[in-house]
């Protein structure tokens, strides 16, 4: 099992980036036994860790689809929703009671609760900032004298309404909810529904930027069309290399934080 899986014996849904085979249904995590109270490998964060990036990985068949698939989540959506996959599992976990029901560790749910504040605080700051970016792009002339049949001012409107409802959905889950998650489509939809406001933050960055390419080829600007193709390519290639050379850890820090978190609260009692 991969280092990102689940904690102890667990069995876990596989995040888009996992390279471990066929995934079960639902995160497990045994609170039976093991350091930690459970928590397993996961539970005290090491002094020293070495990456195993898929760059330095054997290719397979097998993981080949999953690689492909990670990596296209990489360069179009930033790798968020695996993001949100990984720190939400690692949350989840099972319990010793006879119908098998699942529980959630409140100390990796406190510590997931904080990093998804700062995440959701991030997203609503750039989408206020590129509502402002759309209100002045329609306010240029060459832009608002075409009308609502011109295609860039659609793209910018569709853009800033995408802008706008980021940064509602934000506001309404910016403090998550207790959560657990009782089967796998609880655990998938609530990845979606806590994904939503990147999700239409980035909607948002690509109808902008669309508006400004079509712009650029309707008048001809063979300088700014050139330079928008280049500095894309150049961040698709560094995102590239970034998956390449980089290992996800998210849902271990999560287990590591909280681990530090009660450990300093057994010192100073």
């Amino acid at each position: 099992m991969e280092a990102g899986a689940s904690v102890g014996s667990a069995t876990i849904l596989r995040s888009p980036d996992r390279d471990d085979g066929p995934s079960p249904t639902i995160p497990k995590t045994d609170t039976s036994g093991g350091p930690a109270h459970g928590e397993g490998p996961r539970g005290r964060m090491p002094r020293t860790l070495s990456c195993e990036p898929p760059l330095r990985k054997p290719i397979s068949l097998s993981v080949l689809p999953i690689w492909l698939a990670s990596l296209i989540s990489m360069l179009a959506r930033l790798d968020h929703p695996g993001f949100i996959w990984r720190t939400l599992e690692a949350t989840q976990q099972d319990t010793a009671k006879p119908n098998g029901d699942r529980e959630t560790n409140v100390k990796q749910r406190a510590v997931f609760s904080d990093t998804f504040q700062r995440d959701i605080e991030n997203i609503n700051l750039l989408a206020t900032v590129l509502l402002t970016a759309n209100f002045s792009f329609l306010a240029i002339q060459s832009i608002d004298q075409n009308g609502l049949s011109y295609w860039s001012q659609r793209l910018s409107y569709t853009s800033l309404l995408s802008a706008m409802a980021s940064v509602v959905m934000g506001l309404a889950i910016r403090t998550p909810r207790f959560f657990t998650a009782h089967s796998s489509f609880y655990f998938q939809t609530m990845v979606v529904v806590l994904g939503f406001p990147f999700e239409l933050f980035l909607c948002s960055v690509f109808f902008f930027i669309a508006a400004l390419v079509v712009h650029f080829n309707i008048h001809t600007a063979k300088f700014q069309s050139s330079a928008a193709i280049l500095i894309f390519s150049l961040v698709f290639v560094c995102l590239s290399f970034y998956w390449l050379m980089t290992e996800p850890r998210d849902g271990e820090l999560v287990c590591w934080k909280a681990a530090a978190s009660r450990d300093e609260a057994a010192a100073a009692n």
